[in-house]
C-alpha cells in the first residue's frame, strides 16, 4: 500500500504536468498493459450490467451457477474411498495414516480452490469487479451446503474448513480490487449484490456479514457510495454492530468529525481494528484519551496489544504505561536488551517479582540474575538443576570466576553424569564444551588439566570423545 506522502507527491506531479503529457503517458500505459486496457474499457462503459449481451438479473444467475458448479466439484470428492494412486506425498519418510489422509483431503480441496482463485483474480484484473464478487458469493453458498463423504473422519468441521479457504481467496480478491481502477457505479453494484444476497439468504446470520465486511469496506471509498451503502444496509436490515468497520468507514465521510469518533468509541469493544483506528486518532488528537483507553485495552488483552504499544510508547509520553508494556514485552520475548531498558524503571522489589515470573526459560533467568549481579542465586539454581537442565553452560558461565571451586565441582559432576547417561556424539560435544569452560577458571585452587586428562585417556578408550575434545581445544592430555 502506498504511503500518504508517496501519494501526495504523485498527486502534485500529476497536477503540475500538462494535459498532453498526461494523455501521452496514460495512453502508452494502456497500450502496454492488457489488464489496464480491460479496466479502462469497463470503466468507460461505467458498469458491467449495461453490456448489451448481459441478461437481466445476471448477478443472481451467476451466483447460483457458481454455487452449483463448485458444490458439484466439492461433492465429487470421496474421502471414504481415496484413490491413493493420485496421492503425491508432501515429503519423504514415514507419516501416520491419519496425517496422510489429512494431506490427501487437503490437497484435493486446495486444487479446487486454487482454480476458483485464479478465475476470480482474472476477472478483477480485467476490471470485472461485479462478476468477481458474484463468484465469491457463489463460492460462499457452496461452502455452506457442500457435503463430502468421509470428511467427518478427517476434519473437525468441514464447513468451517471450506469457509476458511474461501476467506483466504476473498482476502486476495479484496487486495486485488484495491489495486485496480473502478467506478462508483461498479463499486455500488458490487455492494448492492452483497447486501441483496444477505437479505435474501442470510438475514440475521452474523457470519455472512463478518465474512464480507472487509469487501464492503474496500468498496465504500467515496462519500456518495457511503451514503448509498448506509441506506441499503438499513433497508436490508443489517445490524450495524455486526459490521463495525463498515459503520466506521461510512462515518468517516461525515462532515462532522465527531460522528466518526463517537462511532469508533461505540464499537471499539467489538473490533480490534476499530479500536486501533480510534487509538491512532487519540495518539495525534487526544493523548490523554490514548493513555486511558490504551491502558484499559492493554490490561484486558496484553497479548493482542503489546506490539502496537511497544512501537509507539516512550518514557516521556507516559512512563507508567511505557513501563507496563515494556515489562510484559520483556517477559514475553525473554530479551536481555529489553530487560536492560526495563530495569531502569524497576524497584528492587519489582526486579525480584520479575525474576520470579520467568518460569520456562532458565537461560533468560540466569541472564537476568547476571545483570543484577545475583551470583548466589545463579549458583543455587545451578546446583538445584544440575542433573536436569539443558542450559548448564549458560548457568555456570557468569559465575566461573565468582565461585571457581564450586563451579569446577559442578562441571566434574555434570561431565560424569553426561558420560553415564548420554553416551552419544552429542553428549561428547557437551562434555568437551564444559571441559573448555573449566580451563577458563582462573583460580590457584582449580586445575582443570587432570580432569581433562582423565577423560581423554579414559579406559576403555572413547575415540569419539577424544575427537570432540580436540575440536574444542582441550586435547593436551597429561600422561
Amino acid at each position: 500500500m502506498k504511503k500518504k506522502s508517496d501519494l501526495s507527491t504523485l498527486e502534485h506531479m500529476f497536477r503540475t504536468i500538462s494535459d498532453d503529457r498526461k494523455l501521452e503517458f496514460l495512453f502508452d500505459a494502456l497500450k502496454r498493459n492488457q489488464s489496464l486496457r480491460n479496466q479502462f474499457t469497463v470503466l468507460y462503459q461505467d458498469t458491467e450490467t449495461i453490456l448489451p449481451e448481459t441478461p437481466l438479473h445476471f448477478p443472481e444467475k451467476l451466483i447460483a451457477d457458481t454455487a452449483h458448479k463448485m458444490k458439484n466439484q466439492l461433492e465429487s470428492l470421496d474421502f471414504d474411498d481415496m484413490n491413493w494412486r493420485e496421492y503425491i506425498p508432501r515429503h519423504n519418510g514415514y507419516i501416520e495414516d491419519y496425517e496422510a489422509h489429512e494431506n490427501f483431503a487437503d490437497d484435493h480441496l486446495e486444487e479446487i480452490f486454487i482454480g476458483w482463485e485464479k478465475e476470480i483474480l482474472d476477472k478483477i484484473n480485467n476490471g470485472q469487479v461485479l462478476r468477481a464478487v458474484c463468484k465469491c458469493l457463489g463460492m460462499y453458498d457452496a461452502c455452506v451446503v457442500a457435503e463430502i463423504p468421509g470428511s467427518d473422519d478427517i476434519f473437525e468441521d468441514l464447513t468451517a474448513t471450506l469457509l476458511e479457504k474461501h476467506q483466504e481467496i476473498l482476502n486476495e480478491s479484496i487486495e486485488a480490487i484495491g489495486q485496480i481502477v473502478r467506478s462508483e457505479t461498479q463499486a455500488m453494484a458490487a455492494v448492492e449484490v452483497v447486501l441483496v444476497h444477505y437479505f435474501a439468504n442470510y438475514r440475521e446470520i452474523m457470519g455472512f456479514l463478518q465474512c464480507f465486511e472487509p469487501l464492503l469496506v474496500c468498496l465504500t471509498e467515496t462519500g456518495n457510495i457511503a451514503e448509498k451503502v448506509a441506506k441499503m444496509a438499513e433497508a436490508t436490515g443489517v445490524d450495524e454492530s455486526w459490521v463495525p468497520l463498515l459503520a466506521l468507514k461510512i462515518a468517516s465521510f461525515d462532515e462532522d468529525p465527531l460522528i466518526w469518533r463517537e462511532k469508533a468509541e461505540e464499537y471499539m469493544g467489538l473490533s480490534p481494528d476499530v479500536a486501533r483506528q480510534l487509538l491512532d486518532h487519540y495518539w495525534t488528537e487526544d493523548p490523554e484519551c490514548f493513555i486511558v483507553v490504551g491502558t484499559k485495552l492493554f490490561r484486558e488483552q496484553p497479548a493482542q496489544w503489546f506490539d502496537y504499544f511497544s512501537e509507539l510508547l516512550y518514557p516521556k509520553f507516559d512512563e507508567t504505561f511505557y513501563k507496563e508494556v515494556l515489562y510484559y514485552n520483556t517477559l514475553r520475548r525473554h530479551d536481555t536488551d529489553l530487560y536492560n531498558e526495563l530495569r531502569k524503571y524497576l524497584s528492587d522489589g519489582e526486579k525480584e517479582k520479575f525474576a520470579e515470573e520467568i518460569i520456562f526459560n532458565e537461560a533468560f533467568k540466569v541472564a537476568v540474575f547476571a545483570i543484577e549481579k545475583r551470583y548466589p542465586d545463579i549458583l543455587k539454581m545451578a546446583r538445584k538443576e544440575l542433573l536436569h537442565t539443558w542450559h548448564f553452560t549458560e548457568m555456570i558461565t557468569p559465575i566461573l570466576n565468582i565461585y571457581p571451586v564450586e563451579v569446577f565441582e559442578l562441571i566434574r559432576i555434570k561431565c560424569d553424569d553426561e558420560l553415564r547417561t548420554h553416551r552419544k556424539r552429542s553428549g561428547y560435544e557437551r562434555i568437551a564444551e564444559w571441559l573448555k569452560l573449566a580451563l577458563q577458571i582462573q583460580s590457584p585452587e582449580v586445575n582443570a588439566m587432570p580432569l581433562i586428562n582423565q577423560y581423554y585417556n579414559r579406559k576403555p578408550a572413547l575415540p569419539a570423545l577424544k575427537e570432540e575434545m580436540r575440536r574444542a581445544g582441550v586435547s593436551q592430555p597429561i600422561n
